[in-house]
């Protein structure tokens, strides 16, 4: 087994990026350690203190056959350094292969936590978090009866993918705190797994769901993230009592929390219609970025919804449409799009703005209003 430790600043071998890096100075540097068990690439993020004996393990969603076994750490979202700053392990693993993968998963998840007790000590508290597909995973290991696990977060749960000549497959009687998490129209499948009509004496925990009022597959922004994190940590400290009761007899809680992507960092110029902008974050295994531009700067810069613009990298240049989400435009076309935490997605669905535009965590993108034709400047 290779391992390696190396700042989450040099992880951009790894993940490509850290969110929201900038040229600027930031905060220290966080050591990840990286390494591979059972071909599966793993990276370990320590807290900037000592340990507190608790560890926070994620388990990533569907990833297409080909793309490359990565795990992408990303310890600079909120959600994440804010545990690390109290005093977690954040840890998540590639599988071994990719695909629809849900027994190795688990393996591979349970072998990262094994590394972790032999080589950080014991964890006296352990919390899976899984978006998607992975949602599914976590939800297994939060039934099975022998469990190293305190709690499972499940973010958007794809509960039913069906792994081929699969062995593994739902009870439905979690034994932990099991807490769901889920949008308005991906909420479904959850409330199947909450109201089925099986009996759940104890040991058996009746899990809970929270809804966010938003559309979207896993578009969960980081404040709602933390917030189930904390409300995972109250439920395991002080049972179930202590989880926020849902409001005017409603039947599950809303967690939505707006978003606050803070002071914009864009250079907006509504004469030209034109937005300066730098990429915060990469995706290194769709391609995909995230800009630090928000909703906001369209509006200023007169690029309202559905409308197109010319995103100009160096000497590149890509008509892309400012819409709503991924299906909004056909395979290999250009979109952009607000994300759950007010940043800018940038995708070429199907393909890889990364590779297309020259695009890394600091890169400076142009966008542009595409007037129509005989159509005012201004």
């Amino acid at each position: 087994m290779l391992k390696r430790l190396i700042p989450i600043a040099a992880a951009a071998v790894l993940a490509a990026s850290g969110p929201a890096a900038r040229a600027d100075p930031g905060p220290p540097a966080t050591p990840v350690e990286t390494g591979y068990l059972k071909g599966a690439q793993f990276a370990i993020a320590t807290p900037p203190h000592k340990w507190n004996g608790r560890l926070l393990l994620l388990a990533h969603g569907y990833r297409p056959e080909g793309a490359p076994l990565i795990a992408d750490l990303h310890p600079d979202r909120a959600s994440l350094r804010a545990a690390l700053d109290a005093g977690w392990i954040v840890a998540t693993t590639s599988y071994r292969r990719n695909g629809v993968i849900i027994a190795d998963a688990i393996a591979d998840l349970d072998a990262l936590r094994g590394y972790i007790a032999q080589e950080y000590g014991e964890p006296e508290r352990t919390i899976l978090e899984g978006e998607s597909t992975g949602g599914l995973i976590v939800t297994i290991m939060a039934e099975r009866e022998l469990t190293a696990y305190s709690g499972a977060i499940a973010f958007d749960a794809t509960l039913y993918v069906k792994e081929l000549n699969g062995q593994v497959g739902l009870s439905l009687l979690p034994r932990i705190p099991l807490l769901f998490v889920a949008t308005e129209r991906e909420a479904v499948q959850a409330k199947g797994y909450l109201t089925a009509l099986v009996a759940r004496p104890e040991p058996v925990v009746p899990p809970v769901l929270f809804l966010i009022g938003r559309e979207g597959h896993t578009n969960i922004n980081q404040p709602e993230h933390l917030e189930a994190f904390e409300a995972m940590n109250a439920w395991i400290e002080r049972g179930a009592g202590a989880l926020p009761a849902p409001k005017d007899q409603a039947p599950y809680f809303d967690a939505t929390v707006a978003p606050d992507p803070g002071p914009s960092t864009a250079a907006v110029d509504p004469a030209a219609r034109t937005i300066g902008t730098r990429v915060a974050e990469v995706d290194a295994v769709y391609g995909n970025v995230l800009l630090e531009a928000q909703a906001a700067d369209f509006e200023g810069a007169r690029i309202p919804p559905m409308t197109y613009c010319t995103v100009q990298v160096g000497d590149k240049a890509f008509r892309t449409l400012y819409g709503r989400t991924y299906s909004d435009v056909k395979k290999d076309g250009w979109v952009a799009f607000p994300d759950a935490d007010g940043r800018t997605v940038l995708a070429q669905v199907g393909g890889n703005a990364v590779a297309a535009a020259g695009l890394a965590v600091g890169t400076e993108v142009r966008l542009t209003a595409v007037l129509p034709t005989n159509a005012p400047s201004r």
